[in-house]
């Protein structure tokens, strides 16, 4: 990716972050990005495919952020881990996640982004299969993910809302919820 495509795509991050798909225009983004309307367009035809390519790139940046762990042979040391760093990251990049947040169900997300997006995290899929086979967790991936996001998401808003708070604390309490629901 070159420096002017890195710039759209930073734009619409926070723009898209900031206000709906419709009220965000392709004008203001490249003016964000310091580029023309015909250069945006250029690299992508489309502010459907725009989208789709950064909700493409703000995936992969959050994935590779916190897969970059060693593998555990203990699922909840493993988890933990990946918990600590799934927080870290949405405090460090806030308008990444809170696109990712607001997108995740978009009926402007293709499906072909979706199951590219599920092809690249397969590592996860992958780990957390082989301790469910060994009955060290209870339930299905698919709803392990859309719980963990859930409670990522309350995580976030209550360090929001209450900095006072320590960190570290927290990220502890709301991994002993989401283990609860995990443990078998």
């Amino acid at each position: 990716m070159n420096d002017k495509q890195q710039r759209i795509i930073n734009s619409g991050l926070r723009l898209f972050g900031k206000k709906d798909y419709g009220s965000t225009t392709t004008a203001e983004i490249a003016k964000q990005a310091g580029v023309s309307v015909g250069t945006l367009f250029n690299y992508y035809p489309t502010k459907q495919e725009l989208i789709n390519e950064i909700y493409l790139y703000a995936n992969r940046d959050y994935c590779e952020y916190a897969k970059n762990l060693e593998e555990k042979n203990d699922f909840k040391r493993g988890m933990i881990e990946l918990w600590s760093r799934c927080i870290d990251y949405a405090l460090e990049n806030q308008d990444i996640f809170r696109f990712l947040v607001k997108f995740r169900n978009s009926p402007e997300i293709k499906e072909e982004t979706v199951k590219q997006i599920n092809d690249e995290s397969i590592f996860f899929e992958k780990v957390y299969n082989k301790f469910r086979k060994r009955n060290e967790v209870k339930m299905y991936y698919d709803l392990f993910s859309y719980i963990m996001f859930g409670c990522l998401i309350a995580t976030l808003e209550f360090i929001e809302k209450n900095p006072d708070k320590e960190i570290e604390h927290v990220k502890e309490i709301s991994f002993d919820y989401l283990w609860d629901g995990v443990n078998p």
